[in-house]
Parts: C-alpha cells; sequence; structure tokens
C-alpha cells in the first residue's frame, strides 16, 4: 500500500532533518550520484549528468512509498538543503531484518552528520518497525563508513564477500555488519 508524502516518517536530529524526496533535491543529490569519488563503494555506477541523477531522484520519489524500501533525503535543518540520502531495503517482515545503505555528499563528510543520520534511521526502525536485525553492507575499504557503523554499535559478521557487487564491469566486495535491536 502505498503512502502519500504527508504520511512520509519525517525524521528530525540535533542537526538534520530526514525527509521525503521533492524534485528540489536533485542538485543535492548529484553532489553525491554525480561524483565518482563518492559512489565508487556504491551500487551503481556514478550520474553522467544532472538529468540521470533526477531520473533516480525520481525513482526514489516512488519507492518510498514501497513497504520493503523506504528512502529518506539527508538534509541539512539549517537551510533544507539536501546533502545525502538514506534508505533502508530488503525488509523482511517474518524475520524482522532489514539493510541499511547511506551516502552523504563528499563536502558534509567527516563532520559525524552520516552518524547522526544512520542513527535517527536506526532507532526509527527498532522502534517503529519492530526490526530485531538491521545489517549494512560495507566495502572492506570504506573505513568512513565502517567508523559510522561501529560507534552505532554495529558488529562485523563476515567478509569479504567477494565481488558481491555488480557495478557497471566491475564487482565490488562487502562486508556484513549487523546491529540487533537491544531492546529485545
Amino acid at each position: 500500500m502505498a503512502k502519500a508524502a504527508a504520511d512520509f516518517p519525517t525524521l528530525q536530529t540535533r542537526r538534520l532533518r530526514l525527509r521525503h524526496f521533492e524534485l528540489r533535491d536533485a542538485p543535492g543529490l548529484h553532489t553525491c550520484f554525480g561524483d565518482a569519488d563518492a559512489m565508487r563503494f556504491w551500487n551503481i555506477p556514478p550520474s553522467k549528468s544532472i538529468t540521470e541523477t533526477e531520473k533516480h531522484l525520481i525513482g526514489l520519489r516512488k519507492t518510498t512509498s514501497h513497504y520493503s524500501y523506504l528512502a529518506w533525503a539527508i538534509c541539512t535543518k539549517s537551510n533544507d538543503q539536501c546533502i545525502g540520502m538514506i534508505n533502508y531495503h530488503h525488509r523482511e517482515q517474518r524475520n524482522r531484518r532489514l539493510e541499511l545503505g547511506y551516502i552523504v555528499a563528499p563536502s558534509h563528510q567527516r563532520k559525524g552528520l552520516g552518524t547522526e543520520a544512520v542513527a535517527a534511521v536506526l532507532k526509527y526502525c527498532f522502534k517503529q518497525l519492530s526490526a530485531h536485525r538491521i545489517e549494512a553492507l560495507i566495502h572492506p575499504d570504506n573505513i568512513g563508513s565502517i567508523r559510522v557503523v561501529e560507534k552505532l554499535g554495529f558488529r562485523c559478521e563476515g567478509g569479504p564477500l567477494i565481488d558481491y557487487w555488480n557495478v557497471g564491469d566491475k564487482y565490488l566486495s562487502a562486508m556484513i555488519y549487523a546491529h540487533i535491536n537491544p531492546t529485545k
């Protein structure tokens, strides 16, 4: 069942607002999706143009209402500027598990914003969705992302899963990090 944007869960942190994507977010999202270095650990190739990023954004707006997938625009609270995205995907109701994915624009990295966004979605998934297990699959060389999840209590459970993601003409490996709901 699709949710309207008005029903979309907006999450607030000290410095961020995680909200439904809007078409005006394309330039901010493109600072992530259009940057080859920022996308080197992501599971899709970088966008070649703002138009390509806009197509991704339109897809995100459609899929954010789907039961097994929800994506938020990561926005600064001060000016509502989109600086990245965070989502949960591969949600399994029976096992009460899901996966997280996130990306923050290079100009906003190393400021604790990724940690702040992941913490907010972690709390939402544990409390509102009654998730038991949340996973993050992270490339072994993505030290920044590994630090984010480890700060929040995720544990490395295995890997690398060799050639796990097919991205364009190459394969990327992944490590499995997981966090079990502390209240269960």
